[in-house]
């Protein structure tokens, strides 16, 4: 923009004709060089400033585009990651299934070993009949060794059963051991898992019977404790407290050793 101070020589001028002198003009030419030369200074500043703006404007447009670039190579290999890792992951689902269908597959074949050994057993102790000849003390000291099954192929097919839900046959093998070997070593463990199959088919009464029978029938056993344990939990459950804390008293006291009286204290004192 040209100032006033730079017009003044020429208004001068057409005010006064053609009546300027020399130094007149040449002082208008100095101011007009003057103008001229800020003009061309300012063009130049601008220019300046809009060509920095420009390059920073470049700069930062390279700058997004490049982590643009590297997000996409992250993003690529995320994915390439996921895809492996879950690749990996159903690997391992698959082998933990075989490694499991292999463990089954195991007991199921231990089960299967031990009932032939025991078969093997009980051919070699097969049934001895004695003659009609023979003395009376001989008769009388022959025995006669249960044909079926043994005490352990009972026991553990019966578990198994129990475990698979099938209450019934479980509690038939069970029964069959303790009328068979009522002095085998388990035969308490035997007598309380009956009680499981009735509870297994909801009856609850009947598992409470069995309950009731293990703690009179094994007092010396660990499961004495537990079908003690269980008999006060049903009164519990069946909201007849009373009831219950005598007999989850009578469990503190009468096998204060055992984890079933823990767990009959913190039910009787809740913390």
């Amino acid at each position: 923009m040209i100032r006033w101070s730079a017009l003044t020589p020429v208004v001068l001028l057409a005010a006064g004709g053609c009546l300027a002198s020399k130094s007149d003009i040449r002082l208008l030419q100095d101011e007009l060089r003057a103008t001229r030369a800020q003009l061309a200074s300012g063009d130049t500043s601008a220019m300046r400033t809009e060509e920095s703006r420009r390059a920073q404007l470049a700069r930062i447009s390279s700058a997004i585009d490049r982590m643009n670039d590297s997000l996409r190579v992250l993003a690529a290999r995320f994915s390439l990651f996921q895809a492996t890792a879950n690749g990996e992951f159903d690997s391992m689902g698959k082998q933990l299934v075989q490694v499991q269908a292999f463990l089954g597959q195991t007991t199921r074949n231990l089960q299967d070993t031990r009932a032939q050994l025991e078969a093997l057993r009980e051919q070699g102790n097969a049934t001895v009949s004695v003659p009609p000849s023979a003395s009376t003390s001989a008769t009388d000291s022959s025995a006669r060794v249960p044909a079926g099954p043994g005490p352990a192929t009972l026991f553990t097919t019966a578990y198994g059963q129990l475990q698979q839900g099938a209450y019934t046959s479980a509690r038939r093998n069970l029964e069959q051991l303790l009328a068979t070997y009522p002095q085998f070593e388990q035969a308490a463990r035997a007598q309380l898992y009956i009680g499981e199959t009735y509870k297994g088919e909801g009856n609850t009464d009947a598992a409470d019977s069995v309950y009731q029978l293990v703690t009179s029938k094994y007092p010396k056993s660990p499961e004495a404790a537990t079908g003690l344990y269980r008999h006060g939990r049903v009164l519990w459950d069946a909201d007849k407290k009373a009831e219950a804390r005598i007999v989850l008293n009578r469990l503190i006291r009468e096998y204060p050793n055992s984890d079933e009286a823990g767990l009959a204290k913190d039910l009787l004192n809740p913390r």
